[in-house]
């Protein structure tokens, strides 16, 4: 997978990994909430043997598990890990939002949040559930939600499901409250691994997020100047880490990946302009321009908000 390529360099940890779909580096450890003996909650045991059964069926073994820990309370120290990935695991977590600070506890300044989740048609049993919106995931936060809180649900089943925009409105949230500091880094609508998932990779950042208008005025000068295009980069990165539905900010994003010659980058940023400005003619044809192809709006949306019609 490019991104992982990219991202994931260092001492990390990978949460909940799955032997028949991981993409984590050599070296990085695996954490669960149970390992066959140890565990956070009895039923984990269980689930852990439910899980080893699904691998058998791949004909490989479960990954090994070299920490017992739930997501939301992990066993590093603050500051000591240079990224950590999850692959079809953060809707698994009630509260993603206390989830995403502990993330943020454990890793460096600068550190990487790699996340893939599954498209919200991945599972045959999400097709026809409500995408989690994110007073969803506020409501989660403010009551601390944990895995005991929904006796009522499969034990550690599918607690959310997702749409990519969906987790850009939290990311902007998260930032915006001043719950910590991440910052967009980058994104796939369809992941580059199995191709049933979308991907968001942050990074931590140190201190409040900068002052937005300040952060636009400074893109908006780099941009007309035409010389410091990973500066453009940059700018457009905070300025959608703060607010993602500001399209003209992916149009500029996406003719910075250009000039910096990440043709891939600059496609996924130009879809998302075109996710939130479907009408727009000229968004379409320098989407053409990129890719040889037709913008086609993901399925996944579409499906979504036609049954809402």
């Amino acid at each position: 997978m490019r991104l992982a390529q990219i991202y994931l360099k260092g001492i990390g940890a990978e949460l909940g990994r799955a032997s028949h779909n991981h993409f984590s580096p050599q070296g990085c450890v695996n954490v669960a909430p149970s390992d066959g003996i140890d565990f956070v909650h009895p039923r984990d045991l269980d689930d852990f043997r439910h899980h080893s059964q699904e691998q058998a069926g791949y004909g490989i073994a479960p990954a090994r598990v070299d920490h017992v820990a739930d997501a939301a309370a992990l066993p590093f120290g603050d500051a000591s890990l240079d990224y950590i990935v999850t692959s079809h695991v953060l809707e698994h977590i009630p509260d993603v939002i206390s989830a995403w600070q502990e993330w943020e506890r454990v890793l460096k300044p600068g550190g990487i949040n790699f996340m893939v989740v599954p498209k919200r048609d991945a599972e045959a049993t999400d097709q026809t559930r409500a995408i989690t919106q994110l007073d969803d995931l506020v409501a989660a936060y403010e009551r601390r939600d944990t895995v005991l809180s929904f006796p009522e649900l499969p034990w550690r089943g599918h607690y959310h499901v997702f749409t990519l925009q969906v987790l850009l409105a939290a990311l902007n949230w998260y930032n915006q409250n001043e719950m910590g500091h991440w910052q967009l880094e980058a994104l796939e609508e369809t992941d580059g691994q199995i191709g049933n998932g979308h991907t968001l990779v942050l990074s931590r950042q140190d201190g409040a997020p900068p002052a937005l208008a300040a952060v636009l005025d400074d893109l908006v000068g780099a941009f007309n100047d035409g010389q410091d295009w990973d500066r453009v980069q940059w700018r457009a990165r905070q300025a959608l880490s703060q607010n993602f539905r500001l399209h003209e900010v992916w149009l500029l994003l996406s003719i910075a990946e250009e000039k910096r010659l990440d043709i891939t980058a600059a496609r996924e940023a130009m879809s998302q302009a075109l996710i939130l400005q479907p009408a727009n003619t000229n968004y379409h044809a320098r989407y053409r321009e990129l890719t040889g192809q037709a913008f086609s709006y993901p399925i996944s949306l579409i499906d979504y908000l036609a049954r809402s019609l």
